[in-house]
């Protein structure tokens, strides 16, 4: 009898350590299947995000953490069950998995179904109204305000030096953020948060303009520009210009709508400007190309137009400024300035993708559309600009910050 209760108990026991140490790796195994979901889904979103099929992406990431397609995994793009059913921006993961039975096979005819299931959501959700292409420098005692979109660098990262302010909502670079955390870089005037602070992101943001990029400037015959002291009027059709042009501090030029073709030809502002619905093509030999500079004195409007002047170029919609990415007089010398001053509009966007566009003027710009886009930007001086693309909606492209998250 003694010898029965004793192989009992022997078994009871075997069979509870066997219980005990098979229960920890199924909870091991659903907390690796929970983990290769979330990081599916993530990837299946990520995909979405830059015009790629979700589910291969997300079968191989699962397949790399573990769980492969015969585990199974089932990928679904729109999601068919949860909140997100149906979601076109959505990703659902699933996987279901069985696992080895050992001792607890003398206990238990099968093992428990490991399941995990995750969705992620793409979103388009944050606007970016400045994007260096490479480097954002923001330094010497310049504020820049953009508490309401992102500020966004390449691979040269976002340097905040000096004594510079920055406002901004959310600083994303996929180099270094220099200084972001300690300088006086706040999300908003109360200084009670930090912006959200992204380095190193595998993406870039895209280019809004980036098609534009490909189209060969064709300019017209040159004209000659009558700018003397006093008002002068002009109108594109009467031919490219060709010549350096200057606006003196007591001048006034006004630009009837339209395309304007600058070839080989600095564009100087000092005094005033009248130009609603212009577009501005700095263009011509890629080693003469010039450039367009605002000095801080300078008054008026300078608004893109409400649809493309580029035919078969969409993106060129409210493009104030162009300069050819063909260009390689790139240096110090052909640098856009744009300081504007306290009188003056400036509304639209400014594409310079092989260019350095710089702020260093001792005034302040304020605009609700003002999409800057070049290869890489600095804000200097004692300059105040303040930027937003909430008015460009329906006017002009702007970049856009892509995020994924999961939400389920």
């Amino acid at each position: 009898m003694t010898t029965v209760v004793i192989a009992t108990s022997g078994s009871i026991i075997i069979g509870m350590a066997a219980l005990a140490t098979e229960g920890a790796s199924w909870y091991l195994a659903a907390r690796n299947a929970s983990t290769a979901a979330d990081l599916a889904a993530l990837a299946g979103a990520g995909a979405l995000t830059r015009g790629a099929q979700p589910s291969p992406v997300a079968l191989d990431t699962a397949s790399r953490n573990g769980f492969s397609a015969a585990s199974p995994v089932q990928v679904y793009s729109p999601p068919v069950t949860g909140a997100y059913a149906g979601n076109a921006a959505a990703v659902e993961v699933s996987i279901a998995q069985t696992p080895r039975l050992g001792l607890a096979g003398m206990f238990l005819a099968s093992a428990p179904v490991v399941r995990a299931r995750a969705v992620a959501l793409a979103n388009a959700d944050e606007e970016v109204c400045i994007l260096a292409l490479n480097q954002l420098d923001l330094g010497g005692n310049s504020t820049t305000q953009a508490t309401r979109c992102a500020l966004a660098a390449g691979a040269g990262g976002i340097n905040v030096l000096s004594n510079a302010t920055v406002r901004a909502a959310t600083l994303v670079t996929t180099g270094a953020c220099q200084n972001c955390t300690t300088g006086n870089v706040w999300a908003d005037n109360s200084r009670s948060a930090r912006p959200v602070i992204i380095t190193n992101r595998a993406t870039p943001v895209t280019d809004p303009f980036e098609s534009l990029a490909s189209w060969t400037p064709t300019p017209t015959t040159c004209r000659t520009v009558p700018i003397g002291k006093g008002n002068v009027s002009i109108t594109p059709a009467q031919g490219a210009i060709c010549t350096d042009l200057s606006v003196g501090v007591n001048d006034t030029l006004t630009m009837a709508p339209g395309l304007y073709y600058f070839r080989n030809a600095n564009f100087t502002l000092q005094g005033r400007i009248n130009a609603p619905g212009v577009t501005m093509v700095f263009t011509g030999d890629p080693d003469r190309v010039g450039t367009l500079r605002i000095s801080d004195k300078t008054g008026g409007t300078l608004t893109g137009p409400t649809s493309s002047l580029i035919p078969g170029h969409s993106a060129a919609q409210g493009v104030v400024v162009y300069r050819d990415a063909r260009s390689t007089a790139n240096g110090s010398t052909r640098e856009l300035q744009l300081n504007g001053g306290s009188t003056m509009t400036l509304r639209g966007a400014v594409y310079a993708p092989t260019s350095d566009v710089i702020v260093n003027g001792n005034t302040s710009l304020t605009t609700n559309c003002l999409s800057l886009v070049a290869w890489n930007m600095s804000f200097s001086g004692q300059e105040s600009t303040t930027v937003d693309v909430a008015g460009c909606a329906g006017y002009t492209n702007y970049g856009l910050l892509r995020t994924v998250r999961l939400v389920e």
